[in-house]
């Protein structure tokens, strides 16, 4: 029973990224980080500018999940319904493990960038790892496959700007156009394949 509990739990995580738009929702994610990094590049150092440099992506994700609960209320659950998977604080391990290691490489990345340019030239690499980390967790949790892939793409990519010197703000905004590229494909290719598998009956199309 407790096996057949947690799959039921993991297919409902899994309807969440059935439709491509979760992974379109990160793509315009990682679109805005890259600017981000490139006009923190651009910008004179200041308590100000870094303040806004971690305050400013929390607050475009959290606006970017909204966008998409609405697109999912007007398109996803009339073709297939509403299935709400179970919530993070329910899972409370799992919550621990995700905020815990994402927190430490931000306080890392900002140690780094507190310290002369050269450290900082691993920011690319540092977010590739948040990035292979997030998305690995993320495949672990819905078992999907294409997610394991995101994440050596990302971990690859990260490390392989750093390597040839394309560091600090500008290879961590060259890190996130290129995972923002990615996940639009993917998310594209998924989307198009739900919106054919599941046409929206006329009835429904109607009623809405």
């Amino acid at each position: 029973m407790i096996a057949n509990l947690k799959k039921s739990q993991q297919r409902a995580v899994q309807y969440w990224f059935m439709d491509g738009l979760a992974e379109l929702s990160g793509g315009f994610i990682c679109l805005f980080l890259a600017i981000t990094f490139f006009i923190q590049h651009r910008l004179p150092v200041t308590p100000i500018s870094y303040l806004a440099f971690f305050l400013i992506p929390f607050i475009i994700a959290f606006g970017i999940r909204w966008v998409i609960q609405r697109a999912k209320e007007h398109s996803t659950y009339l073709r297939t319904g509403k299935v709400t998977p179970k919530g993070g604080w329910e899972n409370r391990g799992a919550m621990v493990i995700a905020i815990s290691f994402t927190v430490l490489l931000l306080g890392l990345m900002f140690f780094l960038i507190l310290q002369s340019p050269k450290p900082v030239d691993w920011m690319p690499g540092i977010g590739g790892l948040i990035f292979a980390f997030i998305f690995a967790w993320t495949g672990y949790q819905t078992a999907l496959t294409r997610l394991y892939f995101l994440s050596l793409f990302c971990l690859v990519i990260g490390i392989l700007l750093a390597i040839v010197g394309l560091g600090g703000f500008i290879g961590a905004s060259l890190l996130c156009i290129l995972t923002s590229l990615i996940l639009f494909v993917s998310g594209s290719v998924t989307r198009w394949t739900y919106l054919h598998q599941n046409p929206l009956l006329p009835e429904e199309n109607d009623e809405h």
